[in-house]
């Protein structure tokens, strides 16, 4: 198709379709409807009542970002949101783009601070977007949530998000590489460390070998580096019976397990799986706080 024709809205989304479907996209026809929602900026109701209207004006923004999206360039990015939960978080280019998955870390991690003590503290270790720390203050307006990342454009994401959503000044953001520069002691403390082994990057979808932050998703050798390190360090911010809630890789479940058991400092240790029956959330309490 050419840019001087006529296109109506279920031609383009047929050329788009088969623009996607030829690159291996998944869901081709979700993925070009999204885009084209994004575009005019209407609603699915409307697109599905006038399929004839022409693009006119917008078949060059439309095409531009379905090409970009051949070249396996995250859609999040494209659209520059993600939904999670029951909410809808910003996502930029350098920022690591929240996962179905981390969903269900969100939840767990929701459920364990209902049961805790009115004012209590919570750690967001590597926030990104800010997509647990917001799950977190929104489940309890008492909650002092603080979250942390390496990254000043992922913190820089994170605030805005928060100041999107009503959050600001429910929640203490801070520029740290996990525990530096903290101080005080957390109830619970939840992450979505990289646990990805750095042989298996190469190997990922383009979408996130190629655009991701490497810094997101790489956990070394084995995957398991920064996990590793929160093992041995989270006894030092978590209060006695204080929480350690964690995202891990498909198969890593036993090792990281070991891995805390081994260290001495934790116990009512578990692995809970997905909505996929595959071991995804590292439970644990802190049974030995250091100094």
């Amino acid at each position: 198709m050419s840019q001087g024709e006529r296109i109506t809205r279920s031609e383009a989304l047929a050329w788009a379709r088969g623009e996607l479907r030829r690159v291996g996209i998944q869901a081709p026809e979700r993925e070009a409807r999204l885009i084209l929602l994004h575009v005019l900026g209407v609603s699915p109701l409307e697109l599905h009542l006038d399929p004839t209207a022409p693009l006119d004006g917008a078949w060059g923004r439309f095409r531009e970002l379905v090409l970009r999206r051949a070249e396996r360039y995250p859609l999040a990015y494209l659209l520059g949101e993600v939904g999670f939960l029951d909410f809808t978080l910003r996502v930029e280019p350098g920022v690591f783009i929240p996962r179905p998955e981390t969903e269900g870390l969100a939840e767990i991690a929701q459920g364990i601070c209902r049961s805790l003590e009115p004012g209590a503290e919570v750690l967001d270790l590597g926030t990104g977007t800010g997509a647990l720390a917001i799950a977190l203050a929104r489940c309890r307006t008492d909650l002092r949530v603080v979250a942390t990342d390496i990254s000043p454009a992922a913190l820089e994401c994170a605030r805005g998000n928060a100041q999107r959503l009503g959050l600001e000044g429910r929640i203490e953001f801070l520029l740290s590489d996990w525990f530096q520069g903290l101080s005080g002691r957390f109830q619970l403390i939840v992450s979505n460390p990289p646990y990805i082994p750095s042989p298996l990057i190469p190997g990922l979808d383009p979408e996130v070998a190629l655009y991701e932050p490497k810094e997101a998703l790489d956990g070394g050798e084995d995957g398991l580096d920064a996990i590793r390190a929160i093992l041995v360090e989270a006894p030092r911010y978590l209060t006695e019976g204080g929480w350690l809630l964690l995202e891990i890789g498909d198969g890593q479940g036993e090792a990281v397990a070991s891995l805390a058991a081994d260290a001495g400092q934790w116990t009512e240790i578990e692995v809970e799986p997905d909505l996929c029956g595959k071991g995804r959330y590292f439970i644990a309490r802190c049974s030995a706080p250091m100094r």
